[in-house]
């Protein structure tokens, strides 16, 4: 128990130190026993600063590398379409219509085409029988040995100089070979002719039906915007089968083979 008189010196406290914030708010404080050393703290923010700007770098990095990656995968799938288009386009049966086509094209330009030679190359490209009963339909059983052969020999000169004629008259355009696809076990090569002259013009279609057969392709058929030779000259020759009789037949395509009216 103190005495009445006696004096009471204030306690010398020494300067308040900052409340850590552990004990105001629960979160490690700057001066507590668990907080790392300033000069430490320091060190580990330079550190991290380093680590940041290295993580930065280092991201950059990969994303030049995907970005590159990216590139080169997107020219790699590009140059795979176009060698797949082109392996689409090209065949065995559109290299045989090409190349025939070449060397008629070839002849024709000459001043005096080589009407032999023109022959032996059509003799090698056109399907003769397999147009001839393609041609005749469901007449061609109703015909003795002597008329198929008649009507086939009289067909062939109608085919090759039609075929020639047409030939001739795209000398000036541009052909190109746009798809070969398999259809009733049948090559369809397509082609366009493009004119030279005349940009206006539209392209021509033309379609070959392709058949191999002993190891050789043969044309079966040729149409000419969507209409079939075959179809057309069955649709003919039936019509007048009908009306006058096969004889008929024969006598009016002797008269169109004389005239030039192929």
């Amino acid at each position: 128990m103190l005495c009445p008189n006696a004096v009471v010196l204030p306690v010398n406290r020494g300067p308040r130190l900052p409340v850590p914030r552990q004990a105001r708010d629960g979160t490690l404080g700057a001066h507590s026993t668990n907080s790392p050393h300033p000069f430490r703290r320091r060190a580990v923010s330079f550190l991290l600063e380093i680590r940041t700007g290295a993580n930065e770098s280092a991201f950059e990095e990969r994303r030049t590398v995907k970005r590159t990656m990216r590139k080169l995968l997107t020219t790699a799938a590009m140059a795979l379409f176009v060698t797949v288009a082109s392996a689409a386009y090209a065949g065995p049966a559109t290299d045989v219509v090409k190349a025939k086509q070449t060397a008629l094209f070839d002849l024709l330009k000459q001043a005096t085409p080589d009407q032999k030679k023109i022959a032996a190359i059509f003799d090698e490209m056109l399907d003769y029988p397999a147009l001839s009963e393609a041609s005749l339909g469901s007449e061609w059983a109703n015909r003795t040995d002597a008329e198929k052969k008649e009507f086939s020999d009289l067909l062939k000169q109608l085919v090759s100089k039609a075929y020639e004629k047409n030939l001739k008259k795209t000398l000036n355009y541009t052909i190109e070979y746009v798809s070969e696809e398999q259809k009733d076990g049948a090559y369809i090569v397509k082609t366009k002719a493009k004119s030279k002259t005349d940009e206006k013009e539209d392209p021509i279609e033309i379609a070959f039906k392709m058949v191999q057969k002993d190891s050789k392709w043969r044309v079966q058929d040729i149409s000419t915007e969507g209409v079939s030779l075959v179809s057309s000259y069955r649709s003919q020759f039936t019509k007048i089968i009908k009306k006058d009789g096969f004889p008929a037949l024969i006598t009016k395509m002797k008269d169109k083979i004389a005239k030039g009216d192929v």
